[in-house]
């Protein structure tokens, strides 16, 4: 598996409407907003990102329930309706029945509207789970809010500077997530070992401070403190 995929990330941040906030907390079936977007994040990873004697359009992935199971630590049922969010929301299409599903990936492909998902780091030596999927109650709208924010910061990523550079006021935008709910969900991505924070000069003015998120198991000798180290050496 590789360090990171692609993962198409336009749909996170369209203005024309955003999606995140239609996932709502709310409902007997509440939980497979969770299990959708977990679920989202391990197709991707199994995604093929070349075309291939059996499989001719890039973004197909094909896993059976008891694999998804596996790595994810979800049960069937809340598979089944977490596909189902994914595909009402339009991001993914499945074809197939059982163990023959096949699932595409919208807008795999599509030039300029991408972010690097981590990929090889989230998975225990054996490629067999995600270890911290399995430590999700499925009972929390905290653990929404915080996959959420974990795609959004895949999809505000700087290449440039490893960074998702974003403050409160446009995640709450994005994810439909109220300002005092941010931090808890932050917080628990950090706890999993899926996001580190440093903090950075704001684009307001010169002494305001702003959170910048780093994801972790992607390109991680590539920060703030390298990248310090980089621009005194060019200056030396």
């Amino acid at each position: 598996m590789k360090e990171w995929v692609r993962m198409p990330s336009y749909w996170l941040r369209n203005e024309d409407h955003y999606p995140l906030p239609d996932m709502k907390w709310v409902g007997e079936k509440k939980a497979d907003q969770i299990a959708a977007l977990m679920i989202y994040i391990v197709l991707v990873h199994h995604a093929n990102g070349e075309v291939t004697t059996d499989k001719q359009e890039l973004g197909l992935c094909s896993l059976t329930y008891t694999k998804l199971s596996d790595i994810t630590g979800l049960s069937r049922a809340k598979i089944s309706g977490g596909l189902k969010v994914l595909t009402h929301i339009k991001v993914i299409t499945q074809t197939g029945t059982g163990r023959n599903n096949l699932y595409k990936i919208e807008n795999y492909g599509s030039p300029g509207g991408w972010g690097k998902l981590p990929a090889r780091g989230l998975y225990n030596n054996g490629y067999e789970k995600i270890p911290a999927f399995h430590r999700f109650q499925l009972r929390s709208k905290n653990e929404l809010n915080a996959m959420k924010i974990y795609l959004l910061f895949v999809a505000l990523r700087s290449n440039s500077t490893n960074y998702a550079k974003v403050g409160y006021d446009k995640i709450s935008e994005y994810t439909g997530m109220h300002r005092n709910e941010i931090k808890s969900a932050i917080s628990f991505l950090i706890n999993l070992g899926l996001v580190q924070v440093d903090t950075g000069n704001s684009d307001i003015n010169e002494f305001a401070k702003v959170n910048m998120y780093r994801l972790c198991y992607l390109e991680p000798y590539k920060h703030r403190g390298t990248s310090a180290r980089d621009l005194e050496a060019i200056s030396n």
